[in-house]
């Protein structure tokens, strides 16, 4: 639990919100599943009508753009929380209490987002017996997806960390061709997989929203709007596999228990240093102004990597079930049963060790099995 960050009752809510760690003691409140897809939709809506304002309005250039920046990061959030939490809340069936409701809401998001339908989903995710991501036999093995995803993206195992971080700068986030070849896949998924109701659904999702907008003279507004946030979706979702789970030592039997060693905790704060033991009064002030500036600095991570329940992603592969919208709560309580978490402070931290177990691994770890 926390014992290293700043404890205040003004900010405490908002630093157990954005590193995911209550503090010893806190009374937490309870959350509805529901509240995370509220916000969301709220982002969404706010975003849409600000890239209009944007467009339509007669603002000034400068205006203009950083509405757009804005508007453009509300959608990025809102997309974000709609895969997780949201669509995997779904898959689990943990999202409203209802699976066939559950399976709808998902099959929206799917669409809207254009990502794997939820039959697609569902069964790489949770119910096959060959590859589900939530199988302790079958996590990070050939065909489970959180494998296949490190694969196809072209990280190195046994390669010298810098090489990886080289391969992310360059042949990843700032990669034109790595977008193209995401938006490729993004329609092949969305229009030539899952079964043949959920691709009409799709198509028919899009073909309203496209008519709608250009019935209402808002076509450009939807061009704009969606696609630069979506581009940016791809980025943080790179980001997000590189933190959640990790690969075991080589030799290290795959059992139930070394299980739990593959999914790490993501912290998104920074310790605060130890002003009791400065005496001068300048100097406390300063490392407490530093410490806040290193906090406000995890805050894009939080927003558009690690949203929902990912910064406590351990507690959902440790205990079933457990409630994704108080994933705060569900940490604690392990915590107080002696249950340990792997954790690291920082997304750069997170990598950077994901890098480092990836440097330690054969060359041969991402090969075809032999027959």
């Amino acid at each position: 639990m926390n014992v290293g960050c700043f404890r205040h009752p003004w900010c405490q809510r908002y630093i157990t919100w954005q590193s995911g760690l209550p503090h010893t003691g806190q009374v937490l409140r309870h959350r509805h599943n529901l509240e995370n897809l509220i916000a969301a939709l709220i982002c969404l809506t706010l975003g849409f009508a600000g890239v209009g304002y944007a467009l339509h309005a007669q603002t000034g250039w400068l205006a203009a753009s950083l509405l757009l920046v804005i508007s453009w990061g509300l959608i990025l959030a809102a997309l974000r929380c709609f895969r997780l939490p949201n669509r995997h809340a779904a898959a689990h069936g943990e999202l409203t209490g209802s699976a066939r409701r559950d399976r709808w809401i998902g099959q929206i998001l799917s669409a809207f987002q254009l990502l794997a339908p939820m039959s697609v989903y569902q069964r790489t995710h949770v119910s096959d017996p060959d590859r589900a991501h939530h199988r302790w036999r079958t996590l990070l093995s050939w065909g489970e997806p959180t494998f296949m995803e490190l694969r196809e993206m072209g990280f190195k195992p046994g390669a010298p960390r810098q090489e990886n971080w080289r391969h992310l700068w360059r042949g990843l986030l700032f990669s034109p061709l790595f977008y193209g070849r995401c938006m490729q896949q993004a329609l092949r998924d969305t229009l030539f997989s899952g079964t043949r109701s959920e691709r009409c659904f799709s198509l028919m999702l899009w073909a309203a929203l496209i008519s709608c907008a250009t019935l209402t003279g808002n076509l450009n507004v939807l061009v704009v709007a969606y696609i630069p946030p979506r581009l940016l979706f791809e980025s943080a979702q790179v980001l997000r596999v590189l933190i959640e789970h990790t690969f075991l030592d080589p030799g290290t039997p795959n059992t139930p228990a070394t299980y739990r060693r593959k999914t790490w905790a993501l912290l998104l704060a920074t310790p605060l240093p130890d002003l009791s033991a400065e005496t001068n009064a300048w100097k406390r002030r300063w490392l407490l102004l530093s410490w806040m500036i290193a906090m406000i600095s995890h805050l894009p991570a939080r927003w558009f990597v690690s949203t929902g329940d990912t910064s406590n992603h351990p507690t959902h592969h440790i205990r079933p079930g457990a409630s994704f919208a108080n994933h705060e709560r569900e940490r604690m309580l392990l915590i107080q049963q002696g249950v340990g978490i792997p954790s690291h402070w920082g997304l750069i931290t997170a990598i950077d060790a994901f890098f480092g177990q990836l440097e330690h691994q054969p060359e041969t770890l991402f090969d075809p099995p032999s027959d």
